[in-house]
């Protein structure tokens, strides 16, 4: 009965401090309504400027063959307007004709130029869509047939966006913060107030307040993945292929390392400000190393060792395997135990090191 009034009393802590759910339920919320808006449509149209000053067919032959592309779209200005244009982010690239570009073809290769902008993934992709739909064009004039054909087939059974990639990233990330963030300053927090040392005072062993603690965060985990999940499925779309038991699972253990590690950021800090100072120094890294906003399978060879390390990665790769590629659990033991031994290691340290009093006093 002692545990359960203890954990109550967490719980209707949290409820009571209004700053403390805006950042575990909105924030997030928020978050991903902000980057599904923005990349929800990753694989929209993309757009090409054909700056035409030949007249030949093989001029009209390129401009009609490049309108026949799917999700292209094509339009015909002046070579400074399309300049400025790509400049500008208005268009993707830049194809020119120049006058005579076609003398002497076939025997002469034609000359086209195709301006891009390096700094733009969408404008670097279309270097390779032009130049497989020019192949496509030279092996139709000259009436030669590939002889080799390359079937693309998907080993997901769904397309895919980013917004699949995103969400269990955004997901992970939330726990990850509602760990290090929410246990971590309010513990501090109490502990300055003299709420601890209260709580000393009564029969309740550290290892009830702790686990108090860690269901009440359970119960905030599992409602905030919830939330976001259902607004990922409702407003964006998101394809869930795996069993919600296995995700369950997942966040559990997932919410429960970050929870322990967040306790262990408690019983170090002096006051909530150096909690969550210390939060930002260990969660800033793991939010970028960690494969939350996009996959670091390509990062640097130096780096793999620090990410291979980072509790971030197994959760969001344990994540995205189960929601999205509808794995089961018995392909995320490796994840999963990783996890649980960074969690036994975290609570044996916060039992050791927990303090009830401010050092101040």
């Amino acid at each position: 009965m002692r545990f359960v009034a203890m954990t109550l009393a967490s719980i209707k802590m949290t409820v009571r401090n209004r700053q403390a759910l805006f950042f575990l339920f909105l924030f997030p919320i928020l978050f991903i309504l902000l980057f599904g808006v923005i990349f929800s449509n990753d694989q929209g149209n993309a757009s090409i400027s054909v700056v035409r000053l030949d007249n030949s067919s093989l001029a009209t032959s390129i401009t009609d063959g490049l309108g026949k592309v799917d999700k292209l779209s094509v339009t015909q200005e002046s070579r400074s307007k399309a300049i400025d244009r790509l400049k500008n982010g208005k268009v993707d690239a830049v194809l020119v004709l120049n006058k005579g570009f076609a003398k002497g073809f076939p025997e002469r290769p034609a000359q086209i130029e195709l301006y891009y902008d390096p700094s733009s993934t969408k404008s670097q992709m279309m270097r390779g869509t032009v130049s497989a739909v020019l192949s496509g064009m030279e092996r139709a004039m000259i009436k030669t047939p590939p002889l080799i054909a390359v079937i693309s087939k998907s080993v997901q059974s769904d397309q895919l966006n980013y917004i699949d990639f995103l969400l269990p990233g955004v997901l992970a990330m939330s726990l990850m913060n509602s760990g290090l963030y929410g246990i971590a300053t309010a513990t501090v927090s109490r502990r300055e107030k003299g709420v601890l040392r209260r709580i000393k005072l009564t029969p309740m062993p550290l290892r009830e307040f702790i686990g108090a603690g860690i269901i009440n965060q359970l119960i905030v985990s599992i409602l905030q993945s919830a939330l976001l999940i259902a607004v990922g499925y409702f407003v964006f779309g998101v394809h869930l292929t795996g069993s919600l038991i296995s995700l369950a699972v997942v966040v559990t253990v997932g919410s429960l390392c970050f929870i322990t590690i967040g306790f262990v950021i408690a019983s170090f800090a002096k006051t909530a400000d150096s909690a969550s100072t210390l939060g930002n120094i260990i969660g800033m890294p793991m939010m970028f190393l960690g494969g939350v906003f996009f996959p670091v399978d390509n990062a640097p060879a130096w780096i793999q060792p620090l990410i291979k390390v980072i509790p971030l990665t197994y959760l969001a790769n344990s994540l995205r395997d189960v929601m999205v590629r509808g794995q089961d659990l018995a392909t995320q033991q490796s994840n999963l135990l990783i996890l649980l031994a960074v969690t036994a290691v975290m609570f044996a340290v916060s039992i050791v090191f927990f303090r009830w009093e401010s050092e101040a006093k």
